[in-house]
């Protein structure tokens, strides 16, 4: 599922969930909006076109993916979107969008977000490459998993920082957003070594990915293509305490016999 938002440059926001003319120069625009003013922008892939998993935050959000069955994979790319929706969606990011080499400090504007819904546990492992001869060689990244979505409909603004001294690693809604709980991250992500969570069946994600610390988030921008892998949940069920309790009763109580017995 993808956002068919386009930017007149790549080095802009993409994502924009709405379009709004604020200023009456006949052109309607991402930032105008604020994310909660004008018309939504439709999507691929969803029913009606409309915004996925029920979505109604004002935060920029790039793509969705419905996980389905443990042991499948999925792909978020542009030639994804093209190949099954016969449209070019704008999946890129700067290399310095999840941390600048200049900074360090991540950066919202080209940050992309995509969420992630699974029909029942499982692992889930995102493992991000940069798409060979689209932009900038970045070949490192950063994801920040959240548990939840965007549900604040106030303004928002594509400009700000994160990951850094004042909004740290595991901040909650590090982009002003609400309903965003830390779950994990990881600043040393690539096509071999990806950032693994237990999605719980019926539970949204929200993903932050951006290049981390290999260039600016702005001048080096590139496309990616993000590969998820699902496993099963081969956790054991952990048995609740009153159930040990009640076992070590039974033992005691035999033993108990057993001392009468031999007494009588």
């Amino acid at each position: 599922m993808y956002n068919i938002f386009q930017t007149a440059s790549p080095s802009a926001t993409d994502g924009w969930v709405r379009i709004a003319d604020t200023n009456n120069d006949g052109k309607k625009t991402g930032p105008e909006s604020q994310g909660n003013k004008g018309s939504v922008v439709p999507w691929v892939g969803t029913a009606g076109n409309a915004l996925p998993f029920g979505y109604t935050g004002s935060s920029h959000l790039n793509w969705a993916a419905a996980l389905h069955s443990a042991g499948d994979t999925y792909e978020v790319s542009t030639q994804n979107a093209l190949d099954r929706y016969g449209f070019k969606a704008e999946i890129d990011t700067g290399a310095g969008a999840w941390q600048d080499a200049d900074g360090p400090t991540g950066w919202k504007h080209q940050t992309d977000i995509g969420l992630i819904k699974a029909d029942e546990d499982m692992w889930v492992t995102l493992k991000p490459s940069v798409v060979t001869g689209t932009g900038f060689d970045i070949q490192n990244f950063g994801i920040t998993v959240f548990t939840g979505m965007d549900t604040n409909t106030g303004n928002y603004s594509h400009h700000g920082s994160w990951n850094n001294a004042t909004k740290p690693f595991t901040s909650d809604n590090p982009f002003g957003t609400t309903g965003l709980t830390y779950l994990t991250h990881s600043g040393t992500v690539d096509a071999d070594n990806g950032l693994s969570f237990l999605a719980l069946a019926g539970q949204i994600y929200s993903v932050y990915l951006g290049g981390a610390g290999v260039g600016r988030w702005n001048a080096n921008v590139a496309d990616y293509k993000l590969e998820i892998s699902t496993a099963a949940n081969t956790s054991p069920v952990p048995v609740p305490a009153a159930v040990w309790l009640m076992g070590s009763g039974l033992v005691g109580l035999m033993s108990f016999g057993r001392k009468k017995e031999k007494t009588a």
